[in-house]
């Protein structure tokens, strides 16, 4: 199994700079996994960003107001097109796991972001040990195999 990083699924969706490569990552591999927390970081980028581009809203409170107010359907085709995504590549839904103080160490030990140290000690928790990804922070992670 290899799991798939937030950031594979941001540049396919939103046509960053890395598409092509996010798209043959995809299409490439199979047996592929991602965490609760990396669906969530997607949903939360496809929506920070898309409300940035499409209505003008760059802080988080109006953001959250708009959404209290009328909902999201100025996101919705592209939550819809990651929730089909997942679908169609068969990607299977982890949930994360990391306890405190593990969580801490790795951080500390690896000089890592909280939601980095999550990913890495739910790969290592479901004996993962690759991850797609475009973030180099992982090749400091020795039980992780990084592709590109």
């Amino acid at each position: 199994m290899k799991l798939v990083d937030s950031n594979v699924f941001i540049h396919y969706l939103l046509e960053g700079e890395l598409a092509d490569e996010a798209e043959r990552l995809l299409a490439s591999y199979s047996d592929l996994a991602v965490t609760v927390g990396i669906v969530d970081e997607v949903e939360f980028v496809i929506i920070r960003r898309l409300a940035k581009t499409r209505l003008g809203i760059k802080r988080l409170d109006r953001l959250k107001e708009h959404i209290r107010m009328k909902g999201f359907d100025f996101a919705i085709d592209k939550l819809e097109e990651y929730t089909e995504m997942l679908r169609e590549f068969d990607i299977t839904l982890l949930k994360d796991y990391a306890e405190p103080r593990q969580l801490l160490e790795t951080m500390k030990n690896y000089r890592l972001t909280p939601s980095d140290a999550i990913i890495a000690l739910t790969c290592r928790h479901y004996g993962i040990d690759t991850i797609l990804t475009f973030d180099e922070d992982f090749k400091r992670i020795p039980w992780l195999k990084v592709i590109p």
